[in-house]
């Protein structure tokens, strides 16, 4: 019995990831959500600034298929972290924190990344990132907050990335 249950687990497992990559096709369509940027030396840069909230990012790191270099913001308003516990951090080689409360993002996975970094702004990320990452990774912008100190609106977020990776690539 339990052979069948697994097996049935496993069929499921494999009718979910096609679902999961089938809305990440249809999430490309979409300005600032999961939207491919550029490959640079092998690594693939990603922007989902639209994601700016926990469950979002949470959502985009589930649907990724390689290790990860997270770009992720933090907030000063934010005081409940409890659903960065049901992220997959084996996908997450590594966190770039962005915005005014980096502590309590390092807490939270600390003992769960391999390495966490502090950046200045996302040009710094960026910068970060593509030092830390390697050919075959992704580097995610996937905010998980809104950050309305520094920008008004996500596509702001989502442009400045954008621009941060073209920067990165022309001192290659």
């Amino acid at each position: 019995m339990k052979t069948q249950t697994s097996t049935l687990e496993k069929k499921i497992d494999r009718q979910l990831v096609q679902v999961r990559k089938e809305n990440i096709k249809r999430l490309n369509d979409i300005e600032h959500r999961l939207e491919y940027v550029d490959m640079v030396n092998g690594v693939e840069y990603v922007n989902d600034a639209k994601a700016a909230d926990i469950n979002s990012s949470w959502y985009s790191i589930d649907c990724m298929e390689k290790p990860v270099v997270w770009i992720i913001s933090s907030c000063p308003y934010e005081d409940d972290y409890s659903l960065f516990d049901e992220i997959d951090t084996d996908k997450v080689k590594a966190l770039v924190v962005l915005g005014k409360n980096p502590t309590a993002i390092e807490a939270v996975f600390q003992g769960k990344v391999n390495s966490i970094q502090r950046a200045k702004d996302v040009l710094d990320a960026v910068a970060k990132a593509n030092t830390t990452a390697a050919q075959g990774d992704i580097v995610l912008y996937s905010p998980a907050f809104s950050d309305l100190d520094e920008y008004k609106h996500y596509k702001e977020n989502g442009q400045a990335f954008r621009k941060a990776v073209r920067e990165v690539q022309l001192t290659k």
